[in-house]
């Protein structure tokens, strides 16, 4: 319905260089090259970009398979901005993003050697209503993506699964953006607080669907949120030591889960920390930093949100731009050793 369709050619992503940057603030030099870009007419291309220099040591449990910083808008003048999660596709082989403007993108990620180079979008659609009409302003904060049927062996009957964190409710939708059911606001994120609710979200072999709210309830310890399931169950689950951390996604990696964490709390240092979760009974878990990514360090960082898993096992990390042109959307390659 009213979707708003990309050509189907692939983005080429030419290498660049690019400043290193924090949320919502750029060195003078990397406000400038980003000036120049989009004079030039490179804001509304795809690249390959370093995520840090040559001389930064990448963690020890991970390898890099290069980044994206993706475009403005699509080749059809489609906006790709306020990307707040992506999930993989297995039956399609494609990746699903949403936007906390309402969007839903469907684009195929293309590798090289074992690196991401590239990006094909598919086609986009707008989240609505009962009614039909496209869901704006906050109705339309879409935080947390999932997929059912997405590994089935059957094309066309994806369902998404769309977590939204201002009032706190989970929607189903079909792929053209429209509902297949009423929202429900799981009593486990009533107690979260304005716009720090149910930001992470996956799909568990023996829970189902697993939430989490990006920081802790009211009532809860100051570094502890909750992950919970629609039936009851609940889990504590500890933040990461960095100043400001936040639960920002969750993706299934077999039995586990993997955590995206970021922390932002400036004049502290941008850290960016994946988390492996080991579920025990409610409400135990087991928490392992499999690597953390500090802009005290040289890492040329954005506000990360997404995280997915790939049939192979690499990961796709995804930022949130805020819509502003002084932060970029990413998507992050990394392959867990």
């Amino acid at each position: 319905m009213n979707a708003r369709h990309a050509t189907n050619a692939e983005i080429t992503m030419p290498r660049i260089s690019t400043a290193p940057h924090r949320i919502g603030r750029l060195t003078t030099t990397a406000l400038l090259a980003a000036l120049l870009a989009t004079l030039s007419g490179c804001a509304e291309r795809a690249r390959v970009v370093p995520l840090a220099g040559a001389e930064v040591t990448p963690p020890a449990r991970v390898d890099l398979c290069d980044t994206l910083s993706l475009p403005g808008h699509w080749p059809d003048g489609t906006p790709v901005n306020g990307l707040s999660d992506l999930a993989w596709e297995h039956d399609a082989g494609l990746l699903h993003l949403v936007s906390d403007r309402g969007w839903l993108h469907r684009a195929r990620p293309r590798f090289e050697a074992g690196h991401l180079n590239g990006l094909s979008p598919i086609d986009s659609h707008r989240l609505r209503d009962a009614d039909g009409d496209p869901l704006e302003g906050s109705a339309a904060d879409a935080e947390s993506l999932s997929l059912r049927h997405a590994a089935n062996g059957k094309l066309g009957d994806t369902e998404y699964w769309v977590s939204f964190e201002r009032d706190h409710r989970l929607q189903r939708f079909r792929p053209d953006g429209t509902p297949l059911a009423p929202p429900v606001r799981p009593e486990a994120a009533a107690d979260a607080a304005a716009n720090k609710g149910m930001e992470a979200m996956t799909r568990h072999p023996e829970h189902g669907l697993i939430l989490g709210l990006e920081s802790p309830p009211r009532g809860a310890a100051s570094k502890e949120t909750r992950l919970f399931t629609l039936e009851g169950q609940q889990w504590r689950y500890p933040l990461a030591t960095p100043t400001g951390s936040a639960l920002t996604e969750l993706t299934r990696d077999g039995d586990d889960l993997l955590a995206l964490e970021r922390a932002f709390a400036p004049p502290a240092p941008l850290v960016i920390s994946l988390r492996r979760v080991r579920l025990g009974k409610p409400p135990e878990l087991d928490v392992d930093t499999l690597a953390s990514f500090s802009s005290a360090d040289g890492w040329w960082l954005d506000n990360m949100e997404g995280l997915t898993r790939l049939d192979d096992g690499r990961l796709l990390l995804l930022s949130d731009d805020n819509a502003s042109p002084l932060q970029r959307s990413l998507l992050v390659c990394l392959r867990p050793r």
